[in-house]
């Protein structure tokens, strides 16, 4: 089970249950864009880039899953402040991801 829809339900609003779907969505976005980056070293982010959405969504986050954010470890390492990757890292991060 996915680990957003899974705290999602655990809180079991539907308030809580669409910051989920949110969350999964973004999460989606965010691997491919994390896939790009680090198969071109010279690819800036673009301006629809899900950085641009990390940190309002871990701030929601916070707010509605309370302690139980500690297991979004993707979504708290992009969505704290100054936490926007470099190309480089991306690249790392992406290499991780295939392992």
């Amino acid at each position: 089970m996915n680990i957003y829809r899974r705290l999602g339900d655990e809180v079991a609003t539907f308030e809580a249950r669409e910051l989920a779907e949110q969350l999964v969505a973004w999460h989606d976005a965010m691997v491919k864009h994390l896939r790009v980056v680090s198969s071109r070293p010279d690819a800036p982010c673009r301006e629809d880039c899900p950085h641009d959405d990390a940190a309002s969504l871990w701030v929601a986050a916070q707010r509605m899953f309370g302690a139980s954010v500690r297991e979004l470890a993707f979504l708290r390492s992009h969505g704290q402040p100054g936490r926007r990757v470099t190309p480089s890292q991306a690249r790392d991060r992406a290499a991780e991801m295939r392992v």
